[in-house]
């Protein structure tokens, strides 16, 4: 048994378990360099909408929003569509005092401002194809993304998300999976078939920029061995520490993900930087009106709509 350094959130140390799998197949790099791109975006307002959910409620709770009204869709793409991302990566309160950890009481005030203010979750998958074939999308979309594995991902982020019908995606450490306070494959299975998107965030999780001769094996390598292991396809990726560069830009494209994800403030994600989207980095240092200051669609902080969850 070996031990590793903690992800993106911290360091600590942790048992990595390394089970015996079938050699996979290698692959071929070419390199090539696919361009990132700096945007600035200036928000465009559109009408607020008001949904009503479909019944998604956790065990003991039903959400009752005030007011209710049609959904709002709009067509976006293809070549660009504005959807904010976010980062999250542990939803407890830090043993340390580590900025990479947002309270549960917090993250809920978070997840409520989002739905009172008309956001609506989607999956990578379907931005997409917002970006390559254009699609109807929630008039105000954003993807909630949470890195490492986190086990409080699904027991603390996914019941208080239940409550506002969102949903997200979680990017697992093939070496972590079921060590520590990490998911274990059960927990991975039951965020999918909640309606979460699962993807790799590498095997060992290693810097990519610093560890070229690893590259396949973070890449690849992690996306069959996931697939192997929990049963359904592993369709994005996720860069452990945002860093990249050409080879393994080509080749998480080459190894056969729709999209990846790394770090940035943009909310205009296009083809152009499909395999590095722009994500922004949400800590326990951002209190509710920072939080809403980083979304493109804004309203009045201090004047959320009434929402109300009825035990």
């Amino acid at each position: 048994m070996t031990m590793a350094m903690l992800g993106c959130g911290g360091f600590g140390l942790i048992p990595q378990r390394t089970p015996t799998q079938t050699p996979e197949p290698s692959v071929t790099l070419t390199p090539i360099l696919f361009p990132t791109e700096t945007a600035t975006f200036t928000p465009t307002l559109i009408p607020t909408e008001t949904l009503t959910p479909s019944p998604s409620p956790i065990a003991t709770q039903t959400f009752t929003p005030s007011a209710t009204a049609t959904p709002e869709f709009i067509f976006q793409g293809p070549g660009e569509v504005i959807v904010p991302i976010l980062l999250y990566h542990h939803i407890s309160i830090s043993p340390s005092g580590s900025l990479y950890y947002v309270s549960p009481e917090e993250f809920d005030r978070q997840m409520y401002l989002l739905y009172a203010w008309g956001y609506r979750t989607i999956s990578i998958q379907q931005m997409v194809d917002g970006i390559r074939h254009g699609s109807n999308l929630p008039g105000r979309p954003i993807i909630l993304t949470f890195d490492d594995g986190s086990e409080s991902v699904y027991t603390e982020a996914m019941p208080i998300m239940q409550k506002y019908g969102f949903t997200g995606t979680a990017f697992v450490v093939y070496n972590y999976i079921g060590a520590g306070l990490y998911l274990d494959a059960d927990q991975i299975r039951a965020l999918h078939d909640s309606g979460w998107e699962i993807g790799s965030h590498s095997l060992s999780h290693v810097n990519l920029r610093q560890r070229p001769g690893k590259q396949e094996d973070e890449i690849y390598r992690s996306k069959i061995r996931l697939e192997r292991w929990l049963g359904f396809p592993i369709p994005v990726f996720a860069y452990p520490f945002g860093a990249n560069d050409a080879s393994s830009l080509k080749l998480v494209r080459e190894s056969g993900y729709i999209a990846a994800v790394g770090l940035g403030e943009g909310v205009r994600q296009s083809a152009r930087n499909i395999y590095y989207l722009y994500r922004r980095d949400i800590t326990s240092a951002h209190d509710l009106t920072t939080f809403a200051g980083f979304l493109p669609w804004q309203e009045d902080v201090n004047n959320l709509p009434a929402v109300t969850i009825v035990p």
